[in-house]
């Protein structure tokens, strides 16, 4: 399994059964919630390894201590970063995406993985309403729930890991992360809007704001966060 893993970490899905039971298998990845981020002491080391090279490659021009992140690690694509840094000599926030021109993951040649950087100043306001929604998803992390015997138990490791991070004065960073959640839940509606962040990055606006249709729909999301 430990050399399957190297090839493969995110493209298999694994159903266990413990003793015997129907197969009802609920993915632990997708819901209302986002998942708790692991340690270091928490994950295989292949894991460690890999994520220690995309820290090295990727985020190499980044600051330790973004206000906030969208990190992106993809199954078979490029792994990419969504950070928004607060610039205390102009007193103006920036939205800064980098993406791999190529994986880093399996790559032998991973420290010579180019890196293309956008960079976009950003609206305070703007900048206020999206660390408020991720602030939200966040605080409400929520590891999944125990199952009893009998039951299947569906480890997704294929996918895509969504990881939202914001940066809390007092609190210091605070994250939460999602795997390829499925459509209409709270949390396929946080990465679609992550996403839009990285279109607006890309686009040839010369200063972020975000437009009425995505402020309702930020705005949208924390109620619906909040009705929990």
């Amino acid at each position: 399994m430990k050399k399957m893993n190297k090839l493969i970490p995110f493209a298999i899905t694994l159903i266990l059964i413990c003793n015997t039971g129907n197969i009802n298998a609920q993915r632990v990845h997708g819901g209302d919630h986002l998942d708790p981020v692991l340690g270091i002491f928490d994950i295989a080391d292949f894991q460690v390894e890999y994520y220690s090279k995309v820290r090295k490659v990727l985020f190499s021009e980044l600051p330790d201590r973004p206000e906030i992140r969208f990190h992106v690690m993809p199954s078979f694509t490029p792994e990419h970063v969504l950070d928004i840094e607060f610039n205390r000599e102009n007193v103006k926030y920036y939205f800064i995406y980098r993406i791999c021109e190529q994986m880093i993951w399996n790559n032998e040649k991973w420290e010579t993985v180019k890196v293309n950087t956008f960079r976009k100043e950003v609206d305070k306001e703007s900048v206020k309403l999206i660390k408020s929604l991720f602030s939200t998803a966040i605080n409400q992390v929520k590891y999944p729930p125990a199952l009893e015997e009998g039951s299947a138990i569906s480890i997704m490791l294929d996918g895509t890991g969504y990881y939202f991070t914001v940066n809390e004065y007092g609190y210091g960073r605070q994250s939460g992360m999602v795997r390829s959640p499925d459509n209409g839940t709270k949390m396929h509606k946080l990465v679609s809007i992550g996403e839009q962040l990285i279109e607006f990055t890309k686009s040839d606006r010369i200063i972020v704001k975000f437009d009425d249709k995505l402020q309702k729909e930020i705005e949208e999301l924390i109620d619906e966060l909040n009705s929990d």
